[in-house]
């Protein structure tokens, strides 16, 4: 298998309990996470005002079959069309209505107590009224800051240590003011901050916070709310507005019946003249031609002629209502409504002055909230003259029609007028002007008649809207979110420690477990695995049952699996590394002592020429003689360089490296190394090589060919992962013989090694009972505690 599959093999390997255990020694991390983060979210939540959300519903009521209307009455007048839901609610929402709000409930002051930490609203009863007295829109575009001192019998204001009554006006800033007293006061004094806001940002305030929505898609129910820290503020402003906008439906209504009756009473003069000149013309002409009644001997023609005389008189009157209407198009100005449904009885024209009416009580909304410029104003004007042309030719078309019927019915009527040759002109004469002052006489009765409806619908109309419910608060806050805040502190303790870790595990590169060098170098068998020690002694004793000795007694019982068969001689074992500091020293030296604890006859050779650290390891004075002079001087006796020392009780054979050459590759591939060793072998039950880091130095890879085995030391949490490839290129390509890997320090505080640690711990301490391991005894509960307490400190 090549390098790049075993990195896939590493790749595509996912344990969910290493994962896990990488973690969990971490546990603290956690817990003071979560914590500080409950800790930080109470005092957030004692130190945060709640915003509560109050919430009002009214239906929209259709008030197009509301209207007064007489017994005679044919058709309804004045109906408006169904309610457009969109517009009612953008009219609910527009500046206009919230300003009048704001107006009523003096939304522009704003008062605060302060505390300790934070700064409350303040409202209700108990609190004094601020007006603002003189110009509006001074008084509108005025704002500013002060502070307010009140008790029962007065107030300072702004600290200038003037008591000031209630209910007298004073100057601030040049603005009269009065300070109402509030309708609960209380005997001790309270201080509060008074803030004066413009009009427009008042009005913007509120716009803000005012959500208007269907209760449902198929629904006429409004839901109107606001959200704010008070309560009683909320309701306050819904119910003000619910009352606002009702208002103004009633007024829109009104508008209409005035016109109606303005139009009516300007046409009764008019009308009032023309009847009396009428009446007076009848008297006059009796008088003169000196008649006083007039018999009918033709009665039963009389009969016949009653119907076309009805139709006549129909046909008369509808035109002169057509003519009418045609007048006050004339005089009508834009924005302007037309009389509605006055009598006439071609229903097209009717239809079409309702919707002219409704256009420009649409455009009248318009100017009051956008004013004239605004871009919906021409487009509603275009509409009203459209609407007005129509209506003209609508009437004229209608003219033509009653003229037609007029004309039918006098052919008509001149035919009988033959069969009347006897009659006497005075009798005609006499008819034709109770002709006249009968439709004069209809026509002022039936204006008089939609005078009174219209008088009646303006004193009776009905509401707007029908309040489903008053203003009512969720006693919940709508924030913050308690549960909420508290979820996302939780998640925030664990996540914040969990993502440092994520981040530092995702950007280490070091080996920390042995299933990491398994995947790394799957050809590469792992003989033992040495833990962290965190003793200063890192020396093994004679008959010691330390984790450091039985991990030892393993890799010397290990090794007699790994040599080789047919090995006849005692066999030569190198300890190397990559780099420095992976721990070559450290178990050659106390895989020596170990060996020769066991009796047998074992010889350290330190082949380090560059960095010796033998002698440091034994703690041991540096040798005048070593391996240098062997290889470089060939009289000198072997035995006279080998240095008997005793550690721990413990006899062992070294040949230090001696003094340190210039020219250490040449001097070890001279060939006399491999005739040293060929030498101590012989003597020796084992000869044990200290070489140098081969990343750094080729100096092992050349006297590589004398080892039997090579023990390559890997150390958790200190060798890079890369180097793994680097170890299999050098099997590879058979730059070292029979190489396996001894892992070092497993166990040192990681997230990977507390794991091997509490492992180690288990097996060679309480695990079997021997009664040796990391402690001696058995821990209390306190010492246990006590133990945990210096981790934490000595952690990093």
């Amino acid at each position: 298998m090549d390098a790049s599959t075993a990195h896939e093999n590493q790749q595509e390997s996912f344990d969910l309990k290493q994962e896990i255990f990488k973690y969990l020694p971490f546990w603290y991390w956690f817990v003071i996470g979560v914590v500080i983060a409950m800790m930080g979210v109470i005092l957030y939540l004692r130190y945060q005002s709640n915003v509560y959300q109050s919430k009002t519903i009214i239906k929209l009521l259709d008030d197009s079959n509301s209207d007064f209307k007489m017994p005679t009455s044919g058709v309804n007048f004045f109906m408006r069309s169904k309610i457009n839901i969109e517009n009612e609610k953008e009219i609910i929402k527009s500046n206009r209505l919230l300003g009048q709000v704001v107006h009523e409930l003096q939304l522009y002051n704003q008062f605060f107590s302060e505390g300790k930490i934070r700064i409350a609203e303040e409202y209700g009863k108990n609190i004094p009224t601020i007006e603002w007295i003189g110009d509006q829109q001074k008084v509108e575009e005025f704002s500013g800051e002060w502070n307010i001192n009140y008790d029962s019998k007065g107030y300072v204001w702004n600290e200038d240590g003037k008591k000031r009554s209630y209910g007298v006006v004073y100057d601030v800033d040049n603005i009269a003011m009065k300070v109402n007293a509030p309708i609960v006061l209380y005997k001790n004094k309270r201080t509060l901050q008074v803030k004066k806001s413009s009009f427009e940002d008042a009005v913007a305030r509120l716009k803000d916070n005012i959500e208007v929505n269907l209760v449902g898609e198929e629904s006429e129910l409004l839901a109107i709310s606001t959200k704010g820290p008070l309560i009683e503020k909320n309701n306050a402003i819904l119910n003000t507005l619910n009352q606002v906008f009702d208002r103004d439906g009633r007024e829109d209504r009104q508008c209409v019946f005035k016109k109606t009756i303005d139009f009516v009473n300007s046409r009764f003069e008019y009308l009032f003249k023309e009847l009396d000149t009428i009446e007076l013309n009848k008297a006059n002409y009796k008088r003169d031609q000196k008649l006083s009644f007039l018999e009918g001997d033709a009665a039963t023609l009389l009969a016949t002629k009653t119907e076309s005389f009805s139709q006549y008189e129909k046909a008369k009157t509808q035109s002169m209502l057509s003519d009418i209407i045609i007048a006050a198009l004339r005089e009508v100005k834009d924005n302007e409504l037309l009389p509605a449904n006055i009598g006439l009885e071609e229903m097209r024209i009717n239809e079409l002055v309702k919707q002219y009416n409704e256009i420009v009580l649409e455009a009248q909304k318009v100017i009051a909230n956008g004013g004239e410029k605004h871009p919906s104003v021409g487009k509603l004007l275009g509409i009203q003259q459209n609407l007005k042309s129509s209506i003209k030719y609508s009437l004229l078309a209608y003219q033509k029609v009653l003229a037609t019927n007029i004309q039918s019915i006098d052919q008509l009527k001149a035919q009988q007028e033959n069969q009347y040759a006897a009659f006497p002109y005075q009798e005609k004469t006499i008819r034709a002007i109770e002709r006249q002052q009968k439709i004069k006489e209809t026509l002022y009765l039936l204006l008089l008649q939609k005078r009174e409806e219209a008088s009646i619908n303006l004193a009776i109309v009905n509401p707007s809207i029908k309040i489903v419910d008053e203003a009512i608060a969720d006693k919940n806050p709508l924030s913050p979110k308690r549960g909420v805040a508290f979820l996302l502190a939780f998640s925030l303790g664990l996540l914040v420690p969990f993502g440092i870790l994520f981040v530092y595990y995702l950007f280490d590169t070091k080996i920390h477990t042995k299933e990491m060098i398994q995947r790394g170098l799957p050809t590469v068998p792992i003989v033992a695995e040495i833990p962290f020690i965190e003793s200063n002694s890192k020396i093994v004793h004679k008959n010691e049952h330390t984790v450091l000795s039985e991990s030892f007694r393993i890799l010397v019982a290990n090794l007699d699996f790994v040599l080789p068969v047919q090995l006849t001689k005692s066999p030569i074992i190198y300890t190397a590394s990559t780099i420095k500091g992976e721990g070559k020293t450290f178990v050659a030296t106390n895989l020596a002592l170990s060996l020769a604890a066991l009796g047998k006859k074992v010889i350290l050779v330190g082949t380090d020429l560059r960095n010796p650290q033998l002698h440091k390891a034994l703690n041991s004075k540096k040798a005048k003689r070593g391996l240098v002079d062997l290889l470089v001087n060939s009289e000198i006796d072997t035995h006279s360089c080998i240095v008997q020392e005793v550690i721990n009780d413990i006899s062992l054979d070294v040949i230090y490296s001696g003094v340190i050459p210039p020219n250490p590759t040449e001097i070890l591939s001279n060939g006399k190394l491999g005739q040293l060793l060929e030498e101590l072998r012989t003597k020796y039950d084992y000869v044990l090589v200290d070489t140098a880091p081969t990343l750094l130095v080729a100096d092992t890879t050349i006297i590589s060919k004398y080892a039997d085995i090579v023990l390559y030391l890997i150390k958790a949490n200190y060798t890079d992962k890369q180097l793994m490839s680097y170890i299999t290129d050098l099997k590879d390509q058979s730059k070292i013989a029979n190489p396996f890997i001894v892992f070092n320090n497993v166990g040192q505080n990681e997230g990977y090694g507390k794991g091997y640690a509490y492992s180690y711990q288990y097996n060679y301490g309480y695990g079997y009972g021997y009664g040796y391991g990391v402690n001696s005894k058995y821990l209390s509960r306190f010492e246990k505690i006590k133990s945990f307490v210096k981790q934490i400190v000595k952690k990093r």
